[in-house]
């Protein structure tokens, strides 16, 4: 009985296959009320078929035969970009960006012309959030936090300036240059003294071997005596420093290129008596450069007070700050009155003995990787 069974099922699938097969042979043959493509067989009535990429096409590239081809693809959601059912539209074009396999082709992704190409950007500009903008600035190992910075770090940024007084109408420093003014007839209009007076067709005329000095009249504390004091030297410039932008991203350090192109060969020079080349030259041997620039994520308008302090020749500098650190804090322009002041620094009183040699500079310590010492890459 179960044996019966089995035979009958088997005949009926046997009979079922034989008619699907006699049904779709049927319909390849013309028959049937869908549309057919030479590309495969007919799709429903709420489908359509959009041209996508067969491989992958570069930008640039002339698109080939081979390179497109049709896909199914719900009729309700072409765009207007899209491309239906012609490949012809799409074959010989060129290619304005990289186009990944499988994906849709859009009319804004190709051109007839050559030269008519879509930049698809950088990575680069992937990272900066929108309402910021990226900005490069020199470093060197000291304000650069000695090499230690690397992107996706979160950094402030200082500035110190050298300020000067300086004539609001001239726009040069002080102090200005004083000169003896004298009336045609000689007289002296001007509380300096003209030393050398010379009369010519003109009348009389100052003319002194040296520009008169600038100074003023003090009075001396023991004698009570007026006395003209005058600068022994220029103005002095005044040194102030401060923090100019607060909890910025790093988006890169160094320059962005592949790494072979940050490698350069350098001459490096050989023990006395060491072979060299059949030339004679010292064989040249690459040497990775270490990084003089940084780029970072800032407002608009924090790019444009760094662009200006670059500019001004205003000195920048970086510190690292801790990740996730997102505190903000209020500081300070620090001077030399602000160091007295705020830290008990007390000022030299006059001795009547002092170092010798004679100090008058601070000597900066030098670091032994201070010097040219080129390292080989690996």
């Amino acid at each position: 009985m179960r044996r019966g069974r089995i035979l009958i099922l088997f005949a009926m699938v046997l009979i079922f296959g034989v008619v699907a097969v006699y049904l779709l042979l049927g319909r390849g043959g013309g028959g049937g009320g869908q549309v057919t493509t030479p590309e495969g067989p007919g799709i429903p009535s709420d489908m359509t078929q959009i041209v996508i990429a067969a491989q992958d096409i570069s930008r640039g590239s002339v698109i080939p035969d081979n390179g497109v081809t049709l896909a199914p693809y719900p009729a309700d959601m072409v765009v207007e970009t899209m491309i239906e059912n012609d490949l012809s539209v799409v074959v010989g074009r060129y290619a304005r960006q990289d186009i990944a396999r499988g994906a849709p082709i859009t009319s804004n992704m190709i051109t007839r012309r050559a030269g008519d190409l879509l930049g698809t950007g950088s990575e680069a500009a992937i990272a900066i959030p929108p309402g910021y903008t990226a900005i490069s600035v020199p470093m060197n190992r000291l304000s650069g936090v000695a090499y230690a910075l690397e992107a996706g770090d979160r950094v402030d940024v200082l500035i110190t300036l050298l300020m000067v007084d300086m004539d609001p109408d001239f726009q040069t420093m002080l102090p200005n240059e004083s000169l003896a003014l004298v009336s045609p007839d000689g007289t002296l209009l001007t509380a300096l003294v003209c030393r050398e007076l010379k009369y010519g067709d003109r009348g009389p005329e100052c003319t002194n071997p040296e520009p008169v000095m600038v100074g003023r009249v003090d009075v001396e504390e023991t004698t009570s005596q007026p006395i003209f004091s005058h600068p022994v030297e220029d103005q002095r410039p005044r040194l102030v420093t401060q923090r100019l932008v607060e909890n910025a991203a790093v988006l890169h350090v160094g320059t962005f290129v592949s790494e072979e192109a940050q490698v350069v060969a350098v001459q490096v020079p050989q023990a006395t008596g060491a072979t060299t080349e059949t030339t004679g030259q010292a064989a040249a041997q690459p040497v990775a450069l270490p990084p003089d620039i940084i780029t970072i994520i800032v407002t608009p308008q924090d790019a444009l007070a760094i662009n200006w302090a670059i500019r001004s020749g205003a000195t920048l500098g970086f510190t690292l700050r801790s990740p996730g650190d997102t505190t903000e804090t209020d500081t300070a322009s620090v001077t030399l009155q602000y160091l007295v002041q705020s830290y008990s620094i007390t000022v030299p009183s006059r001795l009547p003995y002092g170092l010798t040699p004679r100090l008058e500079q601070v000597i900066e310590p030098v670091l032994p990787n201070d010097g040219p010492q080129p390292t080989p890459s690996p």
